[in-house]
């Protein structure tokens, strides 16, 4: 009767120890999962970001150059070419503008990312050169405020 009784305890003493073995593994694997997950996100996060602020400066200097041709006659030969390659920037642009409205639900975020797209989108508006050093500082603010928001969502 006494090996009966401790071969029932070391069946019952090596089942809860697989118990136990089973729950820790299935909870580290499930934390680990978590934490992949979130640092994909992280990184898929970075790299919208950085693309969309990086497109908005091409995109700003492309509308520069293409007012300077207009107004000023600098590449004048150039402005179909510099006018399309605008055009180019701003869907693009708004591509990136989309796909970060997708990958984030910050409304500051979003917002401050709408209102660099919309301003960079106005430089061309500038009437003489004053206008467009005023927008090209306020876009190269808003920008940088794009920036220093991101920054703290990634």
């Amino acid at each position: 009767m006494n090996a009966i009784v401790t071969s029932v305890v070391a069946v019952l003493g090596t089942l809860l120890g697989s118990t136990v073995t089973h729950v820790f593994q299935a909870r580290s694997a499930r934390r680990m999962e978590q934490n992949a997950r979130k640092e994909r996100l992280r990184q898929e996060r970075l790299d919208v970001f950085g693309a969309y602020a990086g497109l908005l400066v091409e995109f700003r200097q492309a509308v520069m150059h293409h007012w300077f041709c207009l107004h000023e006659g600098r590449d004048a030969d150039d402005e179909v070419a510099l006018r399309r390659r605008s055009f180019e920037l701003r869907s693009n642009t708004q591509h990136a503008l989309f796909q970060l409205q997708l990958i984030t639900e910050e409304p500051e975020l979003i917002g401050v990312a709408v209102d660099a797209f919309t301003a960079v989108g106005k430089i061309d508006r500038a009437e003489d050169l004053a206008g467009i050093i005023t927008r090209r500082d306020a876009t190269r603010d808003l920008i940088d405020a794009f920036v220093g928001v991101a920054r703290r969502h990634v």
